[in-house]
């Protein structure tokens, strides 16, 4: 920021506001958040007790992210059986799924739960602080999240997200690593959601595809719906799998709603999420679509064991992950932040 803007400013906050607190109330009472506001109209939460997700997020006044009816709950009420799952899932612009799992219950030496446990757990080491780098300010949100127990995992996730005063860019970065002194298998997924009223019908679906798959036969049999952003109806959930092209180590896919006249793009590194896919779920009062960069599909680590293999880590060795977010104001920005 020019030296010469705080002249006109009392406190940094009149531009850029970032603050930490508790929530109170219900099932999320003593969960701890942090929102950030920039000065271009991007505002985020970050939830720190669930694996530091960003649950709201809007743009320009607009909300884009989807909060599922259960809305922001404790970790202390997660139910790792079966799909119970959802009964905490607070849907959110990013939501963590891993890291024994991602998709289906299943058994595989183990009783899995629905999208894994990692997504209810709390970060500890929690920090929130605001930098300036080459006269720019940003903050940087970092934590770590621990998947370990005796006899069991090893695995430590630290993640930092970063964002700026005034460039509407939001960066989600992860290091996994397995702590431990024997191979370690994982997965991940980041369920990314979107939501009303920047999802309608006048959003647009950027998927830059150069093959699409229905997830399951339902899917399959209504694959010509998958850029279709409809009316709320009964039409039920449907999954789709993108092979996404490679822009030099990266993928991208992106959203543009021409009535509000703003749209983001996501841009993730793909040497190890290999993996897209796609949620849709158009009903009424349940109105999503989901924006999933994976290292492997939904069908639970059983499925996924036969079909696709499980990353593995190798002791004491680390993974990473990126993924980047750009808010724009038009098509033009955003068909040149999806280099399309």
């Amino acid at each position: 920021m020019e030296v010469k803007r705080h002249e006109y400013i009392g406190d940094l906050s009149q531009l850029f506001r970032v603050e930490t607190y508790r929530m109170e109330g219900g099932k999320k009472e003593g969960v701890r958040g942090t929102t950030v506001v920039n000065e271009g109209g991007l505002s985020y939460t970050v939830v720190a007790d669930r694996c530091m997700d960003i649950a709201y997020l809007s743009y320009k006044g607009v909300n884009i992210s989807y909060i599922n009816p259960c809305g922001v709950v404790g970790p202390q009420y997660y139910d790792r059986t079966g799909t119970n799952w959802l009964k905490s899932f607070t849907g959110g612009f990013v939501a963590t799924c891993g890291l024994d799992n991602v998709g289906s219950p299943c058994t595989d030496s183990e009783e899995l739960g629905l999208h894994g446990r990692i997504g209810n757990t709390p970060a500890e080491e929690y920090s929130v602080k605001i930098e300036t780098q080459d006269g720019e300010n940003r903050v940087l949100i970092s934590g770590l999240m621990r998947q370990s127990f005796i006899f069991g995992d090893k695995l430590l996730l630290k993640r930092k997200i970063t964002s700026y005063q005034e460039k509407n860019i939001l960066i989600l970065e992860d290091e996994i690593t397995n702590t431990g002194f024997e191979p370690q298998e994982y997965m991940q997924l980041y369920h990314c959601n979107i939501g009303y009223p920047f999802l309608s019908p006048d959003c647009e679906l950027f998927i830059p595809s150069s093959a699409v798959r229905g997830a399951n036969p339902y899917s399959e049999a209504n694959l010509d719906k998958w850029d279709k952003i409809e009316e709320p109806s009964k039409i039920g959930e449907m999954c789709f799998q993108h092979d996404l092209p490679d822009q030099d180590g990266t993928s991208c896919a992106g959203m543009f709603n021409h009535k509000k006249k703003i749209g983001f793009t996501l841009r993730f590194e793909n040497h190890d999420l290999t993996r897209f896919l796609q949620w849709r779920y158009l009903n009424k009062g349940e109105y999503v679509v989901g924006l999933e960069p994976a290292t492997n599909y939904a069908d639970g680590k059983a499925a996924e064991r036969e079909r696709d293999g499980i990353k593995i880590l190798e002791p004491q060795s680390s993974v990473r992950h990126k993924l980047m977010f750009e808010f724009v104001d038009s098509m033009e920005e955003l068909k040149r932040s999806m280099r399309i």
